[in-house]
């Protein structure tokens, strides 16, 4: 599985330009490519300037097929002309879990994408996963309000983990740290943590195919 993280700067005199051919690109891409099983297009909502966009395909394969595609094809074009800035945080899959049914947010919307980097004290991988997936599984099977839940960590730094979440609500996201499986990976990854950077993000378009588990 291949994910990616990207950290985009657009030039906010031609936003209308960027959501409308990046919002085709993804709308077509999760349609017609199989291999690409989710793409999340966001940005900073006290800096709309600022964009994050995480994608995930089924393989090499699958991105090569993404990045051949005529839609691409056009937001590169497009990018050339808004974006002010790029970069690229190369990140490893380590946990996907999402709910079944296929994601499709392309208007306004309550719902809300996470982004979070949390530093973990060197050996203690094993056990902080443990922790995270006792937690993430439990959300997504029993919370409705927890639509996705992905760890990731950097390819460059192993010890720097990046997780990917997206709930219903702002409300399911209070909700959810009210539970007891979040309680309990709270208590279990305390010692283990350094420091956290977390980012509430909006909507641009966010899709998904569903089910990976």
């Amino acid at each position: 599985m291949i994910t990616r993280l990207f950290k985009l700067q657009r030039d906010m005199a031609q936003e209308d330009l960027y959501n409308e051919v990046g919002s085709n690109n993804l709308l077509t891409s999760i349609e017609v490519e199989p291999g690409t099983l989710a793409m999340y297009a966001t940005y900073v909502p006290d800096d709309p300037a600022t964009c994050y966009v995480f994608e995930v395909y089924a393989d090499e394969d699958a991105y090569n097929v993404h990045a051949a595609s005529p839609h691409f094809g056009k937001f590169v074009e497009m990018a050339g002309k808004v974006l002010t800035g790029r970069a690229v945080i190369p990140v490893t899959a380590q946990l996907m879990v999402e709910k079944p049914e296929q994601l499709r947010v392309s208007a306004p919307s309550e719902v809300e994408p996470h982004l979070v980097f949390v530093d973990v004290k060197p050996g203690n991988d094993e056990a902080f996963l443990a922790a995270i997936t006792a937690n993430m599984r439990a959300a997504v099977d029993v919370e409705p309000g927890v639509l996705v839940m992905y760890a990731t960590t950097e390819v460059d730094n192993p010890n720097r983990w990046v997780f990917w979440e997206v709930y219903a609500s702002a409300e399911a996201y209070a909700a959810h740290r009210e539970t007891q499986h979040f309680k309990d990976y709270i208590a279990a990854t305390e010692e283990m943590v350094e420091g956290k950077e977390f980012h509430v993000l909006t909507a641009d378009t966010l899709v998904s195919k569903g089910s990976l588990h």
